[in-house]
């Protein structure tokens, strides 16, 4: 592992006044300048690679960047990055582009830096190492591990890109034995604004590596190469089980006792779990309860014999009246394109919004209380919809965070998340949505955030509440108004904004780089 600092060297340009935001050239004139540093590697609006790289996941980042920008080297992002900034131009930077909402990584009338092309995947001599360039999307990555026996602490959607995943924290199936995604980096290549290239891991910029452990990347530098901690990882058990809609606290009960005595405890940090309860499709109905459930270990508590095998960890949620079980053992590329269909679907517009609950002791009323709010929300909203002329497809998900994971998360220093080993276990509950009419957008993620922050009331009213926000699943408006950070706690927020200044003195990446997630 490299902890060298180097020198991007820019000879030959001489940068002259600030580009104004209000001047329609200047966007133009640094296309022009930083296609003569990067021959063949810039694309205008047209193209069809401009058109392939500018159509997203979520259709509601459907901006007009003035040009696309392909490195395909370390110096290549540096020397973009050093150009963007000496010329005060807005930018904004894509690896998979799995953000729901405009301007997550996304851009109107700028620069947009898609780092599509470095997909460079590599595995260490002692398959202890996979280095992964920031392009990818995890489909590659875990395709590249498997033939090793080995997996990284990754996502669990194919279509999902690297970079956002591991500077947000990143959720895996390897959550309660090895934390987040962010916690397993060994080491991060980080281009500054200063065109300079350097390693941030626990010995060389620890404070760099701390932040990017979470911080997002806005604020400190594009990471132009991670490199992740592997563990030997063979099959993986999963099922996928749904329950009539009259089933929903049963469920919800059994998911949360599970969570408590098996993973919480550390008694079997290799099960993780997910519970859902989903409105789908144009008919009216109450949510409908499903859960995920996926286990690491296939010893001999798991006896494989017909479609409705059960895990030994999960004995207890096999209850009666499923309404369908589908049980598998495969490879993690195989299980995360089933568990996701595939990775989903481009052209939805999409919304996240995420909080986080705490458990503990006669928690069970509680969380009835949350499920009939969602169904009274959700069920009125559907309505509203379709008066608008538009269908939703909405889920409430809660997924564990437990003592196994808190504890991984201390390794090599902590990460910038600020979340402690407790006495219960807390659950992340976030509320996807989809609709087609853009006309839609701004009323749905209202109407999402209300709801998310009628839930935080409720659980702080009833004692439940947590306050932490993941950001990967973040809404809109709580990234635009920095809650997300915010809820790291005031050290860790005052700590990232000490080592971003320190990283980006001149401030040049907090007002260029478009998006969110400043500290």
């Amino acid at each position: 592992m490299r902890a060298s600092t180097a020198k991007v060297l820019l000879p030959g340009l001489i940068l002259g006044l600030p580009c104004l935001a209000q001047n329609d050239t200047c966007p133009t004139s640094i296309c022009e300048m930083i296609k003569s540093e990067l021959s063949g590697k810039v694309e205008y609006p047209d193209t069809a690679a401009y058109i392939k790289t500018n159509t997203y996941w979520s259709a509601r980042q459907d901006l007009m960047p003035s040009c696309i920008v392909y490195p395909t080297s370390p110096e290549d992002v540096a020397r973009t990055l050093w150009l963007v900034t000496n010329s005060s131009s807005p930018f904004t930077v894509k690896s998979g582009g799995h953000t729901a909402f405009d301007g997550g990584s996304s851009i109107q009338d700028g620069v947009l830096i898609a780092l599509e092309n470095m997909r460079n995947i590599s595995v260490s001599d002692d398959r202890g190492t996979v280095s992964i360039g920031p392009g990818n999307r995890w489909i590659n990555v875990t395709q590249a591990a498997e033939p090793y026996g080995i997996a990284v602490v990754g996502g669990r959607s194919p279509l999902v890109g690297v970079s956002g995943f591991l500077l947000g924290g990143g959720l895996s199936f390897l959550l309660g034995k090895r934390g987040m995604g962010c916690d397993n980096v060994r080491n991060y290549q980080v281009a500054l604004a200063s065109g300079e290239i350097v390693d941030a891991n626990p010995s060389s910029n620890p404070d760099l590596y701390w932040a990017l452990r979470g911080g997002a990347g806005s604020s400190y530098g594009i990471v132009t190469r991670f490199d992740l901690e592997a563990y030997p990882q063979g099959n993986i058990w999963s099922r996928l089980s749904v329950w009539p809609t009259n089933s929903s606290e049963s469920v919800l009960h059994t998911f949360t006792k599970v969570t408590r005595e098996k993973m919480h405890s550390g008694l079997d940090p290799d099960a993780h779990m997910m519970f859902g309860m989903s409105y789908a499709g144009g008919a009216p109905m109450d949510p409908i309860p499903t859960v995920f459930q996926f286990h690491l270990n296939l010893n001999s508590s798991y006896a494989p014999g017909g479609e409705f095998d059960t895990h030994a960890a999960f004995q207890e949620t096999a209850l009666p009246n499923a309404m369908s079980n589908t049980t598998e053992v495969l490879g993690i590329s195989a299980t995360i394109y089933r568990t996701t269909q595939g990775g989903g679907g481009f052209g939805d517009r999409e919304s996240w919004y995420a909080t986080s609950i705490s458990d503990g002791p006669n928690s069970d009323a509680f969380m009835n209380k949350v499920q009939a709010a969602y169904a009274a929300w959700a069920g009125d909203l559907r309505a509203k919809m379709t008066a608008r002329g538009d269908m939703l497809n909405v889920t409430m998900v809660f997924q564990p965070l437990t003592n196994p994971a808190f504890e991984a998360m201390q390794r090599n220093g902590g990460n910038a998340l600020g979340l402690k080993p407790k006495e219960y276990p807390s659950y992340i509950v976030s509320v996807p949505t989809t609709w087609n009419l853009k006309a839609n957008d701004d009323f749905v993620d209202g109407s999402v955030e209300a709801f998310v922050n009628q839930l935080d009331d409720m659980a702080k009213a009833a004692g439940f509440g947590h306050g932490y926000e993941y950001m990967n699943y973040s809404g809109k408006f709580q990234s635009k108004n920095g809650t997300v950070i915010a809820s790291y706690g005031k050290v860790n927020q005052e700590r990232l904004r000490e080592i971003a200044k320190k990283y980006d003195p001149n401030g040049q990446l907090r007002a260029l780089w478009t998006g969110y997630h400043k500290p």
